[in-house]
């Protein structure tokens, strides 16, 4: 599902890509994987917070890789993992509720199967709305949308951590998520 936020983002983005509609798919693909690892490990006794984690920071690497492909942006790795870890970090201080929604489902069985699935959906696709947003934010400030070449690290980093989840955003991801299981 595209949610509102989403499409704010890509009208955006269109103005430096000619592909950015193509991110919006990476985006819930990468989601729907993550949640789908998540639910199988989270099958097995014990592992649902570590599968949470490991999958959530690697599907997040992956899905940012794939829209940087997608839009034409060459990104050095070094910057590409900068901005990785800044937005799991962003998006972290904004799902703790959902972690301790995780936790608890651990106390219910079957429940840390879908609360895990929960966390990891809403974790991927959040990571890549604000990876999105900051992408808009850093073709705007530099002279070549394709590779950020005139933009320091600083520059690139304090640009992300200036990109917040809002309420909204954590509303259009449920819904995005609700959307999904219901497809």
């Amino acid at each position: 599902m595209i949610t509102a936020p989403m499409v704010m983002v890509t009208e955006a983005l269109k103005s430096f890509y000619s592909n950015a509609d193509d991110a919006n798919k990476v985006i819930m693909t990468a989601a729907l994987t993550a949640a789908s690892a998540d639910a199988i490990g989270g099958a097995i006794p014990g592992l649902a917070i570590p599968a949470t984690i490991v999958s959530c920071f690697g599907t997040v690497w992956v899905m940012y890789g794939a829209i940087c492909r997608k839009l034409g942006i060459n990104m050095k790795d070094k910057a590409l993992k900068l901005l990785a870890r800044a937005a799991l970090a962003n998006i972290a201080a904004n799902l703790g509720g959902a972690l301790a929604a995780l936790i608890a489902g651990m106390l219910v069985p079957g429940g840390s199967i879908l609360a895990s699935a929960v966390v990891a959906f809403l974790t991927v696709y959040l990571a890549g709305l604000v990876f999105l947003k900051t992408l808009v934010k850093l073709a705007a400030a530099s002279s070549d949308p394709h590779s950020f070449s005139d933009m320091s690290e600083g520059d690139m980093k304090r640009a992300m951590k200036e990109t917040k989840v809002s309420k909204e955003d954590l509303e259009a991801a449920r819904k995005a998520y609700g959307t999904s299981k219901a497809t």
